[in-house]
């Protein structure tokens, strides 16, 4: 009788190895964070789309377990079998001990291994249960964050077209398109406080330095909704995948007229026609009330052809050329090649990334006295950006940065871009030309205020802005060139409902001349916005 116990462990052993395998891959599976592999928003429709989600349970019947639930049954089944192989193994030993009760044992171990099979089949059903709740979580979420993304920036174009994910949209009759129609109604009531060139923005380049200089009135009140935009955006399959087509203006244009803002289509990775520079980074998507945004953030939407392929799930890679332009002081600028640019960006905790992007450009002008006599020179701009998420009271609360410079890259700078002449500098006296490097910077700090229910009901969140911009002068420049600016804005923004946002901002802002001279302006905007 005792030569049964080694035969009785090995076949114990046999039986549980099996069901260890099991529990293992159970637990890997519940530890792992990303939804099962799918053809995701933004992968070519070659790949096969995904299964589509299991009907809800009939009335009367128990609804489906979810993953969470899985994963604790799951835990309980591996400390049940823990304990009874613990069981057997003393009662092993015991049969060595005890001849005379070796048969008894026996069969108690006999019957516990029968209850350990019963236990891994249970543990294989919950196992098979798993991945469709897993799927059904991920799809959930990630159907959640392509609606809230499209309502908030549907002018950003994703990296690469694919099937589906189109919400909102409706089908053509008689056709296999779909159409989206979408906008928003923006009103801004903008005080100015101090002496400034502009009523309806804070344009930092414009604060004056001398108030003698007929700026205007010092305080004014501006009431307007030119801003307000209108889209429409089109998908159709053509069977070799998905074609996208995006169109969308405001009335930003001389006497309120319409103005252009996007006009491209994509294939795949492929996208021509107006949009967001590759340059840029959009999707570092701090909020600025103010219409005229940051004044050292890199943001401009311009004609180009780009590609983008993603070597990665969350890494992307985009070359660009985009139409040039030149412009300089006592000069007028000429373009004739292209803008080279490139950027890659990596994407982490959900809605975090980093960008880096880099610009190649020609800097070619002719001096106002000397229309003929082109120079040329060589400019170039660099850009670091990303947004970075960090966790505080069990809230997600983020910083959104930028670094952009460069030499002849002023187009890339927005305050410098909407002064203009900051690409490079003539010498009216001897006629040379010197390309001005400048380069600004920002960083924003977003709360989000939930930590009551009147805060989390309202989306109460509030945003603290920093931002410089410094162009490093020509000596033969005069006192009164553009040097340095600071912008600091501060604002508090709440959505009663969800495509709605009320909020209110505080902007303070100096410029600085090449000759120490410096201004100041303070302005308050309060905005009003509604989605469609």
């Amino acid at each position: 009788m005792i030569r049964t116990a080694p035969l009785a462990a090995v076949l114990i052993a046999c039986l549980l190895t099996p069901a260890l395998a099991v529990v293992a891959e159970a637990q890997e599976a519940g530890q792992q964070e990303s939804p099962p592999a799918e053809a995701p928003p933004q992968e070519p429709e070659s790949q096969e789309a995904p299964p589509e989600a299991a009907p809800p349970p009939l009335q009367g019947q128990s609804a489906a377990p979810t993953r969470e639930e899985l994963l604790r049954l799951i835990q309980e089944q591996r400390k049940l079998i823990e304990a009874l192989m613990k069981r057997i193994e003393d009662l092993e030993k015991k049969l060595a001990e005890q001849s005379g009760n070796a048969e008894a044992h026996r069969k108690e171990v006999e019957a516990l291994r029968l209850q350990i099979e019963s236990m891994t089949r249970r543990l294989d059903e919950l196992q098979s249960e798993l991945p469709a709740a897993d799927y059904q979580k991920a799809l959930e979420e990630r159907l959640k964050r392509v609606e809230e993304g499209a309502q908030k920036a549907p002018e950003l174009p994703p990296d690469v077209v694919s099937a589906g994910d189109f919400p909102g949209s409706i089908r053509i009759p008689g056709t296999d398109a779909a159409v989206k129609f979408g906008g928003r109604v923006r009103v801004a009531t903008v005080m100015t406080l101090d002496p400034l060139g502009s009523v309806d923005r804070f344009l930092t380049n414009s604060i004056p330095v001398d108030e003698a200089v007929g700026f205007g009135e010092g305080r004014q009140t501006n009431i307007n909704a030119n801003t307000s935009r209108f889209n429409f955006e089109l998908r159709t399959p053509t069977g070799a995948g998905q074609m996208r087509a995006f169109i969308e203006g405001d009335f930003f244009g001389d006497g309120n007229s319409f103005r252009l803002r996007h006009a491209y289509g994509q294939f795949r990775g492929f996208l021509a026609g107006q949009t967001w520079s590759t340059f840029s980074d959009p999707a570092a998507t701090h909020e600025d009330l103010d219409f005229e945004g940051v004044s050292s953030e890199n943001v401009i939407r311009q004609p180009l052809i780009r590609y983008t392929w993603l070597p990665k799930e969350k890494l992307s890679i985009a070359a660009a050329i985009e139409t040039p332009r030149v412009s300089v002081t006592n000069g007028t600028g000429s373009e004739l090649y292209p803008d080279v640019v490139g950027r890659l960006i990596w994407k982490f905790k959900e809605i975090g990334h980093l960008q880096f992007s880099g610009m190649v450009k020609q800097v070619r002008a002719a001096p106002l006295n000397d229309p003929e006599d082109f120079v040329s020179e060589p400019g170039w701009g660099a850009s670091l950006s990303g947004v970075v998420p960090f966790y505080r009271w069990n809230l997600t609360d983020r910083f959104i940065f930028q670094v952009n410079g460069g030499y002849g890259a002023s187009r890339y700078i927005n305050d410098l871009n909407s002064l203009g002449g900051q690409d490079g500098v003539f010498d009216p006296a001897t006629g040379d030309f010197e390309v001005l490097p400048a380069f600004g910077w920002y960083l924003a700090y977003e709360h989000m205020w939930k930590e009551w229910e009147i805060t989390r009901e309202t989306n109460l969140r509030s945003s603290l802005i920093w931002s410089m911009v410094n162009v490093n002068n020509a000596p033969f420049q005069p006192g009164d060139a553009y040097h340095r600016t600071h912008r600091l804005g501060v604002n508090v923004i709440f959505s009663p409902i969800k495509r709605m946002d009320l909020g209110i901002e505080y902007i303070w802002g100096t410029r600085e001349n090449k000759d120490g001279s410096d201004g100041s302006a303070r302005q308050i905007q309060m905005v009003v916005i509604f989605r469609f």
